[in-house]
């Protein structure tokens, strides 16, 4: 823990950047079965699924491109596990509390739920649980 708070009293002005995104190629340098999962999912293709006029419409692009303003189409891996600058670097990652407490966000039913809603167009209610067999991309 100790180490873990000075790791991260150190990294406190890299924070100021933390909003930065490093892009899903980067994540693929040590999790390149989770950044195929994600390149053959839904995810990775979810500006393409938008008719093209309601590609630019906030109202769409909101979920299927939140990061478009910064040159990312579809839902990147860091729009669901948080910007990647701080906590990208293999030190960090291999602390997975220092990842954490600089940005690496562990994912769940509610970060699903703010684009999957009830109000969302789709021909079937939202399963979480049977939805996230079609993104998976973790070992357990």
């Amino acid at each position: 823990m100790t180490r873990t708070l000075g790791i991260l009293a150190a990294l406190l002005p890299a924070l100021a950047a933390a909003g930065d995104l490093v892009g899903s190629e980067t994540c693929k340098a040590c999790h390149p079965a989770a950044y195929d999962a994600w390149k053959d999912g839904p995810h990775a293709r979810a500006q393409d699924s938008l008719p093209a006029g309601s590609r630019k419409d906030p109202r769409c692009a909101s979920c299927h491109s939140p990061d478009a303003d910064k040159g990312v189409a579809g839902v990147s891996c860091e729009t669901c596990h948080g910007p990647g600058a701080v906590y990208a670097a293999g030190y960090v990652m291999r602390d997975q509390e220092l990842a954490r407490a600089v940005g690496l966000v562990d994912p769940g039913e509610k970060t699903c739920a703010a684009c999957h809603t009830d109000s969302t167009p789709s021909l079937t209610r939202f399963d979480y649980t049977a939805k996230l067999q079609l993104i998976r991309h973790w070992k357990k």
